[in-house]
């Protein structure tokens, strides 16, 4: 009886799935049937069909341009196709990556996490897979981070101690070659899996040939973008179209720059003030620290009767010190992004206005932009601390937990692949497509911990506080991208 009624539960959750998958599809391809793939690199590369056979094309690419011969190779046919053509392999890889990104990091129901999955496509601006031609952004970023998530599903198995699908053992290595050979998640790629083997050896795991066939594969393909002339060529050109400093810039220099720019677009929500993937982390573990410090202080109460109240005070006081830390990156990036930036526009700052700008619309070093070094050394300091209350509000709220390490090592990733962009001359021509695997670690995170929450919460009330706030988010991302819809 207890097997027949677990059987029909499993059958009762796919059909769930494909109901709501169905209905996913639906909404994207109704979505889809009103875009028009004719603007950007996308008309560029049509026109470059059918002059040359595609192996010659990507050799000089190779040789006098760029890496990605991979990419290209499916991207090349895409532009001269009928758009249908791409608009259905699209349509499918956005649902690959709902599928995965659940599969991958649900922290509760899978079909949950779906839904939520599915929300987070409307918390990214329309910028970042459309900004150089909808056909050209979605196969060199979009279908990366899709198939960069299915390379990386060997890891989950390896860490829960379950064995890969035969499937996967085709599938994976193939999906590593195509989304390594663009070159931040070809970073990704070999820091999770570097990060995972050194964390399963220390826990007296042994590692898999497997495991080292997806590690070499993903580092030959650094390899292979580090060693392109072409790369080097279109560096030199870009640099004396776009940023002629550049050359003069040191490693540090250049990192520093990274991390200005990704500190500014997502800790104050970037120059148009349209990227909410920060205020949904920070509201989100905002939330979690108020529950767990209500939790923790109810049972301090339990423990600790009234004559010995030492305990329950210490526990009170490590509980306001954590709510003070989740409170920082919500008032800094409401406060200082949205208000600061708002009132500062209006003239509202007789004195100390140039603060508040430095902290809200500067991503230039010294020399470089209109700030002088001091003020741009307090800059990093304050988006340091930002940071840094961000990592201390996940150790507040999951502890010294196996919880706290994954997420502190998604946030990790996802920043660090954007900070690296500060080593191209194209960091600020390149917009804001470049945030698309930092933003998908943010939601990633940000999305766990509401399942968690939820998880906890019996109110529905706390339920629905935090669904206004997610809805919330979304109606204002597609407000403020209405300009660049279709």
């Amino acid at each position: 009886m207890e097997q027949e009624l677990k059987k029909n539960r499993i059958q009762g959750q796919k059909i769930q799935e494909i109901l709501i998958f169905t209905v996913f599809f639906l909404i994207l391809l109704a979505i889809h049937l009103f875009i028009e793939a004719d603007f950007g690199d996308d008309l560029h590369y049509a026109s470059e069909w059918g002059k040359e056979p595609l192996r010659v094309f990507l050799r000089d690419r190779y040789d006098w341009w760029s890496s990605r011969v991979v990419i290209e190779a499916a991207m090349l046919p895409l532009t001269a196709a009928p758009v249908w053509v791409w608009k259905l392999l699209n349509i499918g890889m956005v649902l690959l990556l709902i599928l995965n990104t659940a599969d991958l990091f649900a922290a509760g129901r899978k079909v949950q996490a779906q839904v939520f999955a599915f929300a987070g496509l409307w918390m990214v601006p329309l910028l970042t897979i459309n900004g150089a031609g909808w056909i050209t952004t979605t196969t060199n970023y979009l279908w990366v981070l899709s198939l960069g998530l299915v390379a990386l599903r060997p890891l989950k198995h390896w860490l829960c101690r379950e064995k890969c699908a035969k499937w996967e053992y085709l599938i994976c290595p193939l999906c590593t070659i195509y989304a390594a050979n663009m070159e931040q998640m070809g970073a990704i790629l070999c820091g999770a899996y570097l990060v995972c083997g050194i964390y399963l050896l220390v826990r007296d795991r042994k590692l898999s040939f497997f495991y080292l066939v997806q590690l070499f594969l993903a580092m030959g393909m650094l390899y292979y973008i580090l060693s392109s002339p072409g790369n080097g060529w279109r560096n030199l050109h870009e640099i004396e179209q776009y940023f002629p400093e550049f050359e003069s810039l040191s490693l540090w220099d250049k990192l520093h720059m990274g991390f200005l720019e990704t500190g500014q677009y997502y800790l104050t929500g970037g120059d148009k003030r349209g990227c909410f993937v920060f205020a949904l982390l920070s509201g989100t573990l905002f939330a979690s620290a108020l529950q767990k410090m209500a939790k923790s202080g109810n049972r301090a109460e339990e423990i600790c009767p009234a004559e010995g109240k030492h305990p329950a005070e210490r526990k009170r006081l490590a509980g306001w010190c954590g709510l003070l830390a989740a409170l920082v990156p919500v008032a800094f990036y409401w406060g200082v992004g949205h208000l600061g930036s708002y009132l500062l526009s209006r003239g509202a700052f007789p004195r100390g206005g140039h603060i508040v700008g430095v902290l809200c619309g500067n991503h230039s070093l010294p020399g470089l932009g209109e700030y002088p070094a001091g003020l741009v050394a307090l800059q990093t300091a304050v988006y340091l601390f930002v940071l840094l209350c961000t990592a201390l509000t996940v150790w507040f709220v999951h502890g010294k937990s196996e919880e706290t390490l994954l997420e502190w090592t998604v946030l990790a990733a996802g920043f660090t692949s954007r900070v690296i962009i500060g080593l191209s001359p194209t960091i600020y021509v390149s917009g804001e497509r470049t945030a698309l695997f930092c933003s998908a670690a943010f939601l990633i995170v940000a999305f766990r911990n509401i399942q968690i929450f939820w998880g906890k919460t019996a109110d529905w009330r706390g339920k629905a506080a935090m669904s206004v706030h997610v809805a919330l988010l979304m109606a204002g991302t597609l407000y403020c991208n209405k300009p660049y819809i279709f």
